[in-house]
């Protein structure tokens, strides 16, 4: 989105004439460059000399009518304030600045959005704009870099000599995205239609003339139907529809979408050393294999706290594998975890500007910088910011729920939406720590999917982090929040069994009565589908029923709540 008052006042004017030389003569201020415009965001339709409406232009007309234009700055709306608008009408709270930007321009006021604003939104989603591809906007967006503060892409634009009207039409199409500012400043980020864009380009070996598809364009070729100009365009020929027609009908079709997000994967410098200590150990058993990567021969080599705790979760993430060898339990690197050691350790908000960017939305400056500062973007993603990006993508995370997961999770209201800073003083009040750790652990439950942050600061529950919610609060709650971890990769896997082999433990819980530890009977069948030690499913079945997820004799609401929040 990007609009002007100035493509306002050239709609007013199509109410007296069709004529763009009579308009012209009136408002002749760039007035081609904000037709342009006006053409791309799908307002109006051009035709030789004559411009008209077409139906979102219409309602945008209609919706802007009673507006006093000379109360309204020169600059409306673009893609940063329409994301104010979005986070607004989302959560119902921005920062005082954003709101300030929002009011003078009439889109909300103290109460939220006003009549205008909703309209505009609403208008801003319905409308389409067309793929307007010029050679000196192909120029502007393959040499631009991708992801960056806004004070990077003004400098490769003032000194390539580009006008703004190139980062103006690029927002238009929605191939361009700006956020709103934070202390750090404003971030931007190319979407994927972008890179659709420039791939359906790389096709066209001398590329002299303008792209255009309109939704009727988009239609016909759908439909496998052609005419002269998309001919020309090379867009479709006497066989249908080219390939560089459905590329560009694949820009067309994404511009605008946002895809949900992928989870951010983080991997902690505690983490890092962990892995590398058991890839040190690897080396040596292959030397001697009575060496093995035990707790206790990673504990000599990690020299990390929580050492228990870090395994499992690098095991939630497919980092390391448990195998019992021996009749020990070790622990060994997966393909994942080898190619983690030679990137490093990475963040959840680095990871952020990384996958929002992916998905089609806007990351914020404090998420882009956190990214450079990691190795996760330059110009664009790194091999780095690649590979974690895949990462996040492929693993299968598994349960790990830290006691600061549980008062996160606890403290975070159903259906609502709180602010960052706010729970992090409910979490310290009910479980106590600093707010550093706290943040960091909010970045860390949404990485596991259990919440999600805006670009405002508010917090809302995910569907898994409801269902976990739901899980603890019907556990043994007060007990969960003691220990420094209440679920765990194991854990879950234990009570897995157990949930797919009811018949046979209902079975012994009947014969051998209720129980309070653990049963062998109990073990022997858990034996038979996980590769653990006795003494590790002991542990598991003891923890399981002291915080509530086992009973003596079944498994309770929150065990089959946990087990079906992860199937």
């Amino acid at each position: 989105m990007y609009l002007k008052r100035r493509h306002i006042e050239i709609l007013r004017e199509m109410k007296r004439t069709e004529s763009q030389a009579e308009i012209e003569t009136k408002l002749s201020e760039e007035f081609l460059i904000r037709v342009i415009e006006l053409y791309i965001l799908g307002f109006v339709e051009l035709d030789g000399g004559r411009i008209k409406l077409t139906g979102a232009g219409k309602r945008l007309l209609e919706i802007t009518d009673s507006l006093n234009l000379e109360e309204l700055p020169d600059l409306i709306a673009d893609t940063e304030i329409m994301k104010m608008l979005e986070l607004l009408e989302e959560t119902g709270r921005i920062p005082g600045g954003w709101l300030e930007k929002l009011k003078e321009r009439k889109l909300a006021n103290e109460n939220g959005l006003t009549e205008f604003g909703k309209a505009l939104l609403q208008v801003y989603r319905e409308t389409h704009p067309i793929v307007y591809l010029t050679p000196e906007i192909v120029s502007f967006l393959r040499g631009m870099p991708k992801i960056g503060t806004l004070d990077e892409l003004a400098t490769f634009k003032n000194s390539r000599l580009y006008g703004d009207n190139l980062v103006n039409a690029l927002q238009a199409m929605r191939l361009l995205l700006i956020s709103p500012p934070t202390e750090k400043g404003k971030a931007f980020t190319t979407t994927p239609a972008a890179r659709l864009a420039l791939k359906a380009v790389s096709m066209i070996p001398v590329f002299t003339r303008a792209i255009v598809l309109r939704k009727e364009d988009f239609e016909a070729l759908k439909a496998g139907r052609s005419n002269s100009e998309l001919e020309s365009m090379g867009l479709s020929d006497e066989k249908g529809t080219t390939e560089l027609g459905r590329a560009i009908m694949d820009t067309y079709e994404a511009m605008g979408k946002v895809e949900e997000k992928v989870l951010p994967i983080y991997l902690l410098d505690d983490e890092l050393t962990v892995l590398k200590a058991i890839g040190e150990i690897e080396g040596k058993h292959e030397a001697n294999p009575e060496i093995l990567p035990t707790e206790r021969e990673i504990a000599k080599r990690a020299g990390v706290e929580d050492l228990g705790a870090l395994l499992h979760l690098l095991e939630s993430k497919e980092l390391v594998e448990r195998r019992l060898v021996k009749n020990r339990d070790t622990y060994w690197l997966t393909e994942w975890g080898r190619e983690a050691i030679k990137f490093g350790a990475v963040s959840p908000d680095a990871m952020k500007a990384i996958t929002y960017a992916e998905s089609g939305d806007v990351p914020t400056a404090d998420w882009v910088l956190s990214a450079r500062e990691e190795g996760l973007i330059n110009t664009g993603v790194t091999d780095k910011g690649r590979f974690y990006l895949k990462l996040s993508k492929s693993i299968k995370r598994k349960p790990f729920i830290t006691r600061y997961d549980a008062a996160i999770l606890a403290k975070t209201p159903m259906k609502k939406y709180i602010h960052k800073d706010e729970l992090v003083g409910l979490v310290r009040d009910y479980v106590g720590g600093d707010e550093k750790g706290i943040t960091r652990a909010i970045g860390e439950a949404e990485a596991k999917g259990f919440i999600v942050e805006f670009q405002n600061g508010m917090v809302k529950l995910t569907g898994l982090g409801e269902k976990i919610k739901t899980a603890l609060e019907n556990a043994k709650l007060q007990e969960v929040v003691k220990v420094k971890f209440s679920v765990t990769p194991t854990l879950y896997n234990v009570l897995r069994v157990i949930h797919d082999n009811i018949e046979a433990f209902n079975r012994i819980w009947k014969e051998k009565g209720e129980s309070r530890g653990y049963k062998m009977e109990e073990v022997d069948v858990i034996r038979k589908y996980l590769s653990l030690s006795d003494e590790e499913i002991e542990k598991a079945l003891t923890m399981l029923r002291e915080l509530g997820f086992l009973g003596g004799k079944s498994l309770t609401e929150a065990g089959r709540v946990l087990i079906d929040a992860y199937l």
